[in-house]
């Protein structure tokens, strides 16, 4: 619960201070670049979490999902690591593609989206019956 509201301050300290982008200046240099990196570094926490929690369960669709939570976690690392490399090179790799900064915090969030929805134990085919939420359930397990 702590590191949800740790990440969701970050989240705002992402939005509230834009990055050096465009030619336009940050507002306060590296808030949103440190933001940005303890945001994701706690999304890939919260994927890790997930992936041991199906890896525990051992049937095929928990399988499935740890795969997926695992993927999805490689997935925000990577994107953090290229930023970073990105960053302490002296904007290398920026120089080529412009719009770096933007592409690596776009697979971050699609990659934490995908494993999110993995998580909600909605998707049919990554769930059982047994374990499915639904809505219109009085009770839905937990």
């Amino acid at each position: 619960m702590i590191l949800s509201k740790v990440a969701a301050s970050a989240a705002l300290g992402v939005a509230l201070f834009p990055c050096e982008c465009g030619g336009h200046p940050a507002l306060v240099p590296y808030v949103h670049g440190a933001s940005a990196a303890v945001m994701f570094l706690i999304l890939t926490y919260f994927c890790y979490a997930f992936y041991k929690r199906a890896r525990q369960k051992g049937y095929r669709e928990a399988n499935v999902r740890a795969t997926i939570y695992a993927s999805c976690g490689v997935a925000i690392l990577g994107s953090i690591l290229v930023l970073a490399f990105d960053h302490f090179s002296g904007g290398e790799l920026s120089q080529r593609i412009p719009r770096l900064e933007f592409y690596g915090e776009s697979v971050g969030l699609i990659a934490f989206g995908i494993s999110w929805l993995t998580a909600s134990r909605t998707v049919p085919v990554l769930t059982r019956q047994d374990e499915r939420f639904s809505p219109l359930r009085e009770a839905n397990p937990m």
